[in-house]
């Protein structure tokens, strides 16, 4: 449970100006967490796991901290709602503590025996612009049902 610290700078939302573990920045969508754990990670590690998990079309270019922003890297809904669910069953290339933790990051509600799991996204600099939520269902007989909307 890092704690990536804030720096005082202004960031885009106020929400993001503050310290956050990667699950609250999960939740909050705060790209400079996800940008700075990019740059810890590296272009050359980066380049190999996401063409390891076959994540797209799995380029990334030269900037490690903004290729899912602005490209090159391309992702269809068809192809997230396969990772999820790949996810949702434990099926991804990381250990199974791994993806318990990422799980547990995008665990959304729980009622009634039914859990909800998903990641939003919003590309805010193209008209329109274009928001969505990628995920799954965990019914209470263990049935997962993968969707992605926008």
């Amino acid at each position: 449970n890092e704690i990536f610290k804030w720096k005082g700078e202004k960031r885009s939302f106020t929400g993001w100006e503050k310290d956050m573990t990667l699950g609250e920045a999960m939740k909050l969508s705060a790209v400079p967490v996800y940008q700075e754990l990019a740059r810890r990670i590296g272009l050359d590690l980066m380049q190999k796991e996401v063409k390891r998990i076959g994540f797209g079309n799995a380029e990334i270019g030269q900037q490690v901290d903004n290729f899912w922003l602005v490209g090159p890297l391309k992702v269809t809904p068809i192809r997230e709602v396969e990772f999820v669910s790949q996810l949702a069953h434990t099926q991804l290339p990381f250990s199974e503590k791994v993806q318990a933790n990422v799980k547990n990051m995008l665990l959304l509600e729980e009622s009634n025996g039914y859990k909800i799991f998903g990641k939003t996204g919003w590309a805010m600099d193209i008209k329109p612009q274009v928001g969505w939520l990628t995920g799954w269902v965990e019914q209470p007989d263990g049935k997962i049902v993968t969707f992605a909307l926008n």
